[in-house]
């Protein structure tokens, strides 16, 4: 090995280390360079598109978890009445199982009303022709670009970008969360790596989990009631007896 080899390892080391620490605290610009003012554009409608899908996925996941957490607390309300008339040895006295009875039948109302004044379906679909709509302009200045050899008139920039305007104003707009998903998934648009990756995940995640939690502990509850209530576990036993 030659004396010059030893200040080439030692350049690739630095070099190395260097491309760590700029992955690790992201450091690079988060968004990808933009030529020009149409691919400026071109990005925007992209990020919006995706945006706006993954809305219209969210309202599905709200709409079908919404539904679920109904059928489920009803099917709870039927099957408390259908122990008491089996025979079977129930662990909670009646004023106790009347209470529930009442908390279920509440729940399962307010649910349905909320099922069918959120309009998850309608919504989601609009949200989500909205998105057709964009990437149908992304297309059509594609092919403008390719055929204008890259350049695009100032005038009919003005007009697509009217159209995107009057597209994203028809409907609701996409939550900050949805924003947070498309960035974490559009990795060649945006570099966004190491720790500042991590924080949009856990942002993104906690809110998801949030919209669900409610649901989630109503759920919960029923489960552990029932169980209780047929001897299964006796988390809720003695604090519920104590109301006789």
């Amino acid at each position: 090995m030659t004396s010059s080899d030893h200040p080439i390892k030692c350049l690739k080391k630095d070099n190395v280390i260097n491309v760590f620490f700029v992955w690790l605290f992201s450091l690079k610009p988060m968004e990808t360079p933009a030529e020009t003012e149409t691919d400026n554009l071109i990005l925007s409608m992209k990020t919006t598109a995706t945006s706006r899908y993954n809305a219209s996925v969210r309202l599905k996941h709200r709409a079908k978890f919404a539904f679920f957490t109904t059928t489920i607390l009803s099917l709870g309300l039927i099957f408390i009445p259908l122990m008491q008339n089996a025979g079977v040895k129930i662990a909670f006295p009646i004023g106790v199982l009347n209470a529930m009875q009442i908390f279920l039948a509440v729940s399962v109302l307010v649910y349905s009303v909320i099922i069918g004044t959120a309009r998850y379906d309608l919504r989601s679909e609009k949200l989500n022709e909205c998105g057709n709509k964009l990437k149908e302009i992304i297309r059509e200045i594609r092919r403008e670009k390719e055929t204008c050899g890259g350049a695009i008139s100032g005038e009919y920039l003005k007009t697509l970008q009217q159209r995107y305007s009057d597209i994203t104003t028809e409907v609701e707009n996409h939550i900050r969360n949805d924003y947070r998903l498309s960035l974490l998934n559009m990795k060649d648009e945006y570099s966004i790596t190491g720790f500042k990756r991590l924080n949009l995940w856990i942002e993104y995640t906690l809110v998801n989990i949030f919209n669900y939690l409610t649901s989630i502990i109503l759920l919960f509850v029923e489960l552990v009631f029932i169980t209780d209530m047929l001897g299964v576990s006796s988390l809720l036993v003695g604090f519920l007896n104590g109301c006789k």
